[in-house]
């Protein structure tokens, strides 16, 4: 058990560390906000994550039955993030006040469940890689197994998210003049996102 909980937790580590929607919004309220705030967020994204894995192992269950599935979720989160594209683009060109607050003190913990649910790239990323550490013999279907290893995927998300707050504290003031492009960046990284995997999908 203590393996699957170490595996689960490098797994989300490594798989949230780079710049995505999490990552920047939780600068975002640190920086609006205060650190409590931001551990809200957290908290109710790794929550969700959890949830998120289990939804990836029934996946697996089902991708005998229906091979395409992974592929429609894919195609369902490429649609989700043109969308969140246009949104940021759309609020950073015409909104009046174009950054604005993210959350408060009692609406974070449901904003990060919120993002934390729309980021549908979680679910065939845990589904490959668990599939694959199943296929290696590291870990198996057994319920304690994997309960550990979802637990390890909370743990993992909070810690990697918690780490950017550390982050931005050393560098407030450079992270303060980055967060004034808080939309256009959004709106890129979704883009990016969706752009890719369009391009793995069909070409």
């Amino acid at each position: 058990m203590l393996l699957s909980l170490f595996l689960g937790f490098t797994v989300a580590y490594i798989g949230f560390i780079m710049p995505s929607m999490l990552n920047l919004t939780v600068g975002k309220i640190f920086i609006d906000e205060n650190k409590n705030s931001a551990r809200r967020f957290i908290f109710g994204a790794a929550i969700v994550v959890f949830f998120q894995f289990l939804l990836s192992l029934y996946i697996i269950s089902l991708i005998d039955k229906l091979p395409n599935l992974l592929f429609w979720i894919k195609n369902i989160a490429v649609v989700v993030f043109a969308f969140l594209s246009i949104f940021y683009l759309k609020k950073e060109l015409f909104s009046k006040q174009k950054v604005t607050q993210i959350c408060n003190r009692k609406t974070c913990f449901a904003y990060g469940v919120k993002l934390s649910f729309i980021n549908m790239f979680a679910i065939p990323f845990f589904a490959v890689m668990y599939s694959f550490l199943t296929m290696k013999g590291i870990v198996s279907n057994n319920s304690n197994e994997v309960l550990a290893f979802g637990v390890g995927t909370s743990f993992g998300v909070f810690a990697v998210l918690s780490s950017y707050i550390v982050f931005i504290k050393k560098m407030q003031n450079q992270v303060n003049k980055l967060m004034v492009f808080f939309n256009p960046i959004m709106s890129f990284i979704t883009a990016f996102l969706a752009i890719v995997t369009t391009i793995k999908l069909y070409f």
